[in-house]
């Protein structure tokens, strides 16, 4: 399976109870390490953590008393040059841990012959799924296990030159799932007190969701002995945010009943969003 599934999943059923966010960081870099896996866990948030207190959990600060939703995307390319093999797994176990949690409205699209099909159109009909009538108090997450990829970026939103992508099923004929899209069909749409959690088992995951704070949990960050927290991720693009606003705002113009959807979700101009992610 997926080395930050794994790792996160393998930390978690250490304890009963939530653990800082320092904490699983720490585990999950000595199960990485006990693996001989390569890969470094990074946190991305669209507020700033305190990581030494704040503590893990993939329900609402309520409890989770709102809705609690879950979407599973496990990519093996069966029959296609870079196949995969744990990925299927990894959606499994991922499920079987977040509906113990009391996740009940779940989706599931791997391509194993039996779930929904993981190509481009259902990939993001399935974020705009995850998303569609959430309220504040909400429980939401996201897992994805497959490969990821860069891109050029067209539109100079992004600092590096790339956009960072997720790889559908069907890439070959209908490309790739850029960061630009996911940032407009998942992020922009959560309400400022809804909870989304975004695990990300991929490669060149991470900037992938253009959040404004991050941490790496890389050994000169976690042994240096000072206090562990976020920055500010240098390829976070305000310019990138008021440009979908102002697409926001005419599609608003063009549609006056989505002025309710403004008015909840974008009371804070970023979702309420943490994400962990693998970073190469």
């Amino acid at each position: 399976g997926g080395a930050c599934t794994n790792a996160l999943l393998a930390s978690l059923k250490k304890h009963d109870h939530d653990i800082t966010w320092v904490k699983l960081l720490e585990e999950m870099r000595e199960v990485l390490v006990e693996k001989r896996f390569s890969q470094i866990p990074q946190l991305s948030s669209s507020r700033n953590l305190d990581l030494e207190h704040d503590t893990f959990s993939p329900l609402h600060k309520n409890g989770g008393t709102g809705k609690k939703r879950a979407l599973f995307i496990g990519i093996n390319y069966v029959g296609q040059q870079g196949e995969l093999r744990g990925c299927h797994n990894d959606v499994i176990s991922m499920k079987e841990y977040l509906v113990g949690k009391g996740f009940d409205e779940v989706k599931v699209l791997m391509d194993d012959g039996s779930n929904e099909v993981p190509n481009g159109a259902n990939i993001i009909q399935a974020f705009d799924w995850l998303v569609s009538g959430a309220e504040d108090g909400d429980s939401l997450f996201m897992h994805y296990s497959g490969h990821g990829g860069s891109v050029r970026d067209r539109d100079g939103d992004e600092k590096d030159g790339k956009d960072e992508t997720l790889v559908p099923l069907d890439y070959t004929t209908n490309g790739q799932i850029t960061d630009d899209m996911i940032f407009e069909h998942l992020v922009l749409k959560v309400p400022s007190d809804c909870q989304l959690t975004v695990l990300m088992d991929c490669c060149h995951s991470g900037t992938i969701l253009d959040l404004p704070y991050m941490v790496k949990a890389d050994k000169e960050t976690m042994t240096s002995g000072n206090p562990i927290a976020m920055l500010q991720n240098p390829n976070f693009n305000m310019e990138q945010l008021i440009a979908v606003a102002k697409q926001i705002m005419q599609h608003i113009q063009e549609n006056p009943e989505t002025m309710a959807m403004l008015q909840k979700g974008l009371q804070q101009g970023l979702a309420s969003f943490a994400a962990m992610k693998l970073g190469n």
